[in-house]
């Protein structure tokens, strides 16, 4: 694939330019999908195709099977535009606080429940492969989620959620992060956590907690 035609940033201008109709994004998807070219049917596992029915569609020669660029992916059988669909992920995975279901039901002039559908597929197309643990200088901390609490202080969560968060610091800023719910902030819940999203050769920087300390003989 032309690393040119390939869509990187934040750039909403840029977005709008590329992205303008279906076709385009019928071609974009095609472009990344036989990315090198070669084809091998889904059925039948033949290698040889021509032009199918849907824009941009691959059809087998040998049993006629009619592949669409969207098929395998969360654009398949989207009950609206795939130009909206494009928009819809583009905004979800651009804005720091993302967007409801019902605040894209207004921009979008869609159904809620519909939205609601389409924005639980990109979820979970963005869940973590897990196979690209943070490396370089890693930073850790745990946190709570909710409003602050009576009688509450420290460490003490109440009805709060405990998360720890995992942040790599790259020579532009800040790269990639972490972030896990967990039950209490010792090393017990903090260890696997570690070992899944964190390199061990990475330069882990905690504060003074206990619950890092006993880490150390591993990161």
């Amino acid at each position: 694939m032309d690393k040119k035609f390939k869509f990187v940033g934040v750039n909403s201008i840029k977005f709008n330019r590329q992205f303008k109709d279906d076709t385009s994004c019928y071609e974009y998807l095609a472009s990344l999908k036989w990315m090198d070219g070669t084809f091998e049917c889904k059925r039948c596992k033949y290698s040889k195709f021509y032009k199918g029915k849907k824009p941009f569609s691959r059809r087998c020669l040998k049993c006629k099977y009619d592949e669409s660029p969207t098929a395998g992916t969360m654009f398949d059988k989207c009950k609206f535009s795939l130009l909206i669909a494009f928009h819809i992920a583009f905004k979800i995975s651009t804005k720091k606080k993302g967007m409801s279901s019902l605040e894209l039901s207004h921009e979008f002039e869609l159904r809620q429940p519909t939205c609601w559908e389409f924005k639980w597929k990109i979820q979970q197309a963005m869940q973590s492969s897990k196979l690209h643990p943070l490396e370089g200088e890693v930073h850790v901390d745990e946190f709570f989620i909710g409003g602050p609490e009576e009688q509450k202080r420290g460490r003490s969560k109440g009805n709060k959620r405990l998360v720890v968060v995992a942040l790599e610091k790259v020579k532009e800023g800040v790269g990639r992060a972490y972030a896990q719910i967990i039950e209490q902030a010792s090393s017990e819940e903090f260890k696997p956590f570690f070992k899944t999203y964190i390199q061990k050769e990475a330069n882990v920087i905690t504060d003074e907690w206990v619950g890092y300390l006993p880490l150390k003989k591993e990161f």
